[in-house]
């Protein structure tokens, strides 16, 4: 008995880490790249180095909060998608409540919260559409990409489709295009911008807890009828690695962002 719980336990871990995998992966990622490149603009240029990119950036991050709430059904008491007179280091914000007895609503905090990675990936690929067109044919590529069984080699297919995708924006006929530079300028405040606040991740908290709880009951319950919903899963694991095969995009701009405010950062440093 003890080792059907500890499998079904297993399981459960497996098949949340199925569904928010990619989510909280790319979270993580952008958070620790935002935390580090914001020391260097700040120390080189202040705060007025971070409203340089926020009148877009922040915006982009707010509506992927606010559009989830909605999606989900909170109650929205209050939203700002920017201010120019932030309070305390905050550039907007998105206050919302739930019906805690409500399952569909308190998944719906993790979702919530990981709202920024949803709108800041769309406008990405949206600014790809509008400005790059020729890169943004070669992007769709990656919407007819068969993960399939996910293995070892899956991860090397969404690196190389990647490098794909980034040789083709920074080809030398675009880098002579003034639509480059528009894009490029747009790249960088919204990837600037997608990572998550310390709420933020306490609402993605919330929800995590009570997807891990529903799969687990629903575990229980497949267990005790004998059926098999394995097929749904893999199908979310592979939709997963859609997910962090688009996610890439804001991560190589967060990396861009992070290399020239070091080299800005160790540059004033040198002289002064």
């Amino acid at each position: 008995m003890e080792n059907i719980l500890f499998n079904i336990l297993q399981l459960s871990l497996f098949e949340t880490l199925c569904v928010t995998g990619a989510l909280v992966l790319t979270g993580m990622v952008l958070g620790v790249l935002e935390h580090r490149t914001n020391f260097y603009i700040q120390s080189v240029f202040g705060m007025k180095g971070i409203m340089v990119t926020a009148w877009i950036g922040t915006p982009i991050h707010e509506l992927g909060h606010l559009l989830m709430c909605y999606l989900f059904k909170h109650r929205v008491s209050g939203f700002k998608l920017f201010s120019l007179r932030p309070r305390e280091g905050v550039l907007g914000y998105v206050n919302h409540s739930w019906n805690s007895k409500s399952l569909y609503q308190n998944i719906g905090n993790f979702f919530i919260s990981m709202g920024p990675i949803f709108s800041g990936t769309a406008a990405l690929i949206l600014g790809m559409y509008i400005f790059l067109p020729d890169s943004f044919a070669m992007f769709s590529n990656t919407l007819t990409f068969e993960p399939g069984q996910p293995g070892p080699y899956t991860m090397m297919k969404i690196f190389t489709l990647t490098a794909h995708i980034f040789e083709s924006i920074f080809s030398i006929e675009n880098l002579v295009s003034f639509n480059f530079w528009v894009y490029f300028a747009l790249a960088i405040a919204i990837s600037s911008h997608i990572a998550l606040s310390k709420e933020d991740l306490k609402g993605a908290g919330r929800g995590l807890v009570t997807i891990f709880t529903f799969i687990l009951l629903v575990n229980i319950v497949v267990l005790l009828l004998n059926a098999d919903i394995s097929g749904f899963f893999t199908g979310i694991l592979a939709l997963n690695f859609y997910l962090l095969a688009f996610s890439m995009i804001s991560v190589v701009f967060s990396l861009i962002r992070l290399v020239l405010s070091a080299f800005a950062y160790s540059l004033v440093h040198k002289i002064v």
